[in-house]
């Protein structure tokens, strides 16, 4: 008999997962926001093969570099998606195509490595500008232009199984 082998789906964090994994302070809706992704972090996040990048670092080093220490070794051991010339030929199309700010590319890379890289998913707190469902169809146009699955664009909480 042979054994069949049992994937884990595949999730994108951008920077704001982890971000969201530390205390934040006061803020109620930001409180409940690190009380989910923590949570989600202990008890869901194992069920996945979670993937980050070279952007997600760069982001998580900005700021306090104690909180910037403390959000690099939380993805230590998360794999990287490389940065290719498709990566970056998608997040120029949905920033050019209006998906994401031209301002700061960093969404439309968040966007385009989990397109381009075919991950199921991808997780974040970003509602401006990924986890947006006005933003939803106008991004699976533009990634069918582009001959390119969409991942599911979700927070930790929608992840969550119970």
């Amino acid at each position: 008999m042979v054994a069949s082998v049992i994937m884990k789906p595949t999730v994108y964090l951008d920077s704001s997962v982890p971000s969201y994994r530390l205390p934040q302070g006061d803020d109620p809706i930001i409180r409940a926001r690190h009380m989910l992704t923590r949570q989600w972090w202990e008890e869901d996040l194992p069920r996945f093969s979670a993937f980050i990048s070279q952007v997600v670092l760069d982001e998580l080093k900005e700021g306090d570099p104690k909180r910037a220490a403390e959000r690099l070794r939380l993805v230590d051991d998360f794999a990287l998606l490389d940065v290719d010339e498709e990566v970056e030929e998608a997040a120029l199309f949905h920033a050019k195509n209006l998906a994401m700010p031209s301002h700061d590319l960093r969404d439309a890379f968040h966007l385009a490595l989990a397109s381009v890289h075919e991950m199921e998913y991808l997780v974040t707190w970003n509602f401006a500008h990924l986890a947006n469902a006005s933003k939803r169809t106008h991004i699976e146009i533009l990634n069918r232009r582009l001959h390119l699955s969409t991942p599911v664009i979700c927070t930790p909480e929608e992840l969550m199984l119970e």
